[in-house]
Parts: C-alpha cells; structure tokens; sequence
C-alpha cells in the first residue's frame, strides 16, 4: 500500500507515544483518521497538533478497549462517517511493571491481558470484515520484543505480547490462503522513549515511589528509540507489506540473539541487565 493518500485510518493509543506518532505521519500522508485513546484529555491534545499537519478529516473516541462493545460502536461511527476502513492499527497498552509470576496479583495479570491482548483480538475481529472490503488493506498488531524473548520480571506483560504475536501470525496464514489483499503486519519494538514505564502499574517488587522511579530511570537508560522513528518505520513496513517489522537496533539484535540461541540467550539477558543494574 505505497498511496496513503485518502486512507481511512484507524488507529488506538493515539493520545502519546508511538500512536500520536502514526497519528502524525498518516496525517501529513494526507490519510483521514479515526483515533483512540483512553485518556480524553490527550486525545484530543493530539487532534488539536494534527489540524495544521492535514486538511483530512479526523474523528474520535475516548474509550476503554478492553471492551468489545466499544469497538462496536466506534466501528459503527467510522462507518457512518468514511463508509470504509483501509488500515487498523491496534497500538492501545499497558505495563506492570517490575513483579515476578509467582508475586503477581490475578487482578493486575487480568489488567495487562485484557487491555494489551483482548483490546487486540476486539479490534482485529471487529473491524476485518471491513478491511476484506477493501481492494487493499492492512491490519496492523502492536507486540513487542517482549512478544519475541520471555523476559524476568515482566512474566504478564510478555505474556499478553506473545499472545499478540501468536493470534497475528495465526491471522497472517489465514490471510494468505483466504484474503491476500489484506495484509496482516506484527511489530516488535524495542527500547521506545514513550511514557509507558512511567505510566504503569507498578506492583510486587516495587515498594516505594522512590524505588519505582529509581527503576522507571534505570530501564528509560535503555530507552534509544523515539516515538517519531518507531511511527515512520511502521509506516514503510506497511508501505513495503512487511509482515514482521522489527523497531530499533535492540529489537533487532535481541530477535536474532534469541533465534540462533532460543535457550541461550536467558543467561546474555541476566548477564546484560546485570551490567546495566536492572537487577535489584
């Protein structure tokens, strides 16, 4: 999908990070939107930054996307507005933060599941038989490195990552054999400078605001990508029809760590957090 030009654009978590990125890019690409984000407030931060960036039209919906009944009616709204759907760019989630599995309170796993994984399934089944409307398509998944290396200490988090990763690239072979004209994308991003970390919640291990930021600090230290940089470089893999796009040289260099070592590469992650202090 090289013209961009005219698209209807979907995209959730637009109010920071890598979703108010895209939000740019497809914007000055001259793409109409429709945005989502939890927080009101910087939802519609982000659409007053975009009105100088595109004349295209831009809607909005502030809501939960952890429940199906929202999409529904989003996708009714777009629908109503656009009469079609051309990219989904399912972006909305959450960390924990720092808790091992065995100290990690049900409520706070179903938290990051039901935001980070079934906000993901809601939005792929709600708008793909839009998408298979359409000429060409794409259906864009939001994982992470996470979804790629099991990591200490972060056992929710990978988990709904994982399962990002593993309900996509099940999606990308039904595609293939039954709907080849919507493309079906899983990103993988590494260290991004957003406010994810600071925005957590911050359980188990953590037991002091002082300790909380001491930590936020030390793993924003391996932070090396920015928002604009990961947006731009989804924006190409979709245009290219990349089907894994991997962001920044860590997600790059851990990918292939764990792919030539797949039991390996625990004790180099010890080894490395070690040397980083990450590990208290």
């Amino acid at each position: 999908m090289k013209n961009l030009q005219d698209k209807v654009v979907v995209i959730t978590g637009a109010a920071s990070g890598i979703g108010k990125a895209l939000a740019q890019q497809f914007a000055k690409a001259g793409s109409h939107l429709a945005l989502n984000d939890f927080n009101e407030t910087g939802l519609l931060q982000t659409i007053e930054e975009l009105k100088p960036l595109s004349s295209e039209k831009i809607i909005s919906a502030a809501f939960d996307v952890s429940k199906v009944e929202n999409f529904e009616k989003f996708a009714q709204q777009i629908s109503e507005e656009f009469g079609r759907v051309d990219i989904v760019i399912n972006n909305a989630g959450v960390a924990l933060g720092r808790v091992s599995v065995e100290e990690v309170e049900y409520k706070d796993f179903e938290w990051v599941m039901n935001i980070n994984f079934w906000g993901m399934v809601y939005g792929t089944k709600t708008f793909l038989p839009l998408l298979k409307k359409q000429s060409e398509a794409a259906l864009v998944n939001i994982s992470s490195i996470f979804g790629i290396a099991g990591i200490g200490h972060q056992g929710p988090y990978c988990a709904s990552k994982f399962a990002i990763r593993g309900l996509t690239e099940s999606l990308r072979m039904e595609a293939m054999m039954d709907f080849p004209h919507v493309k079906i994308h899983s990103v993988h991003p590494g260290g991004i400078k957003t406010n994810i970390a600071k925005n957590s919640r911050w359980a188990g291990e953590i037991d002091s605001d002082e300790k909380q930021e001491e930590v936020t600090k030390r793993f924003e230290k391996m932070f090396i990508t920015t928002p604009e940089s990961a947006a731009a470089t989804i924006v190409k893999g979709i245009q290219k029809k990349r089907s894994k796009i991997l962001i920044g040289k860590d997600a790059k260099q851990l990918d292939l760590m764990v792919r030539l070592m797949p039991q390996g590469y625990t004790k180099l992650v010890i080894n490395q957090f070690e040397k980083e202090n990450l590990m208290d």
